[in-house]
């Protein structure tokens, strides 16, 4: 057994097992670039197509690990799989992932005297609600597609949808402070 490899025995990754995987996810980065440049209908399918295949290595992800049982240790085993469990979030609390991921639109929300509350999370589903004076707000809708659903895509692995709680009843209270309204072109 040669010196190099007690470390990645040990849990810690030789600096030769983590310069291999930046040039691939480099390269992996740029073909994204390419691929968002593409025909409108290429791109949807290139798209379509790597969603089905990264929800089908997500579940079989999740399964590995929750038969294997230690996430920890798989972790420590690899860098490859170490950057695997972390892009799929295998091991995290998905409801805690996507409360965090709300974290960058929450002081937004905060401004016009509302919240934004995740109540669950489901095959990557998310069911969140508006409270205060986002509840029942005419934009409302605007800010779940264009704050809510575009950090949750940014910021929680494996992603899928926002499904959205009815109000809670509770009257709508106005900003704590004078706000103006913010608009902004819509998406092409």
């Amino acid at each position: 057994m040669s010196e190099q490899q007690a470390p990645a025995e040990s849990g810690e990754a030789t600096e030769d097992e983590l310069a291999e995987l930046g040039p691939l996810l480099d390269r992996l980065e740029e073909l994204l670039g390419e691929v968002e440049g593409l025909d409108e209908g290429v791109r949807d399918t290139v798209f379509e197509l790597l969603d089905g295949i990264d929800s089908l290595h997500r579940l079989a992800i999740t399964r590995l690990a929750d038969t294997v049982g230690d996430v920890e240790r798989l972790r420590r085993a690899d860098p490859a799989v170490a950057w695997l469990l972390e892009a799929y979030g295998v091991g995290v609390s998905d409801t805690g992932a996507a409360s965090d991921a709300l974290d960058a639109v929450r002081p937004y929300i905060h401004e016009h005297g509302g919240d934004v509350k995740v109540l669950g999370v489901h095959d990557g589903v998310v069911r969140v609600q508006l409270t205060g004076a986002c509840s029942g707000c005419t934009a409302a809708a605007v800010t779940l597609r264009h704050g809510v659903e575009e950090a949750l895509r940014d910021g929680l692995p494996g992603f899928v949808a926002i499904d959205v709680a009815p109000d809670s009843g509770e009257p709508a209270h106005p900003p704590p402070t004078q706000v103006l309204l913010q608009i902004t072109p819509r998406p092409v």
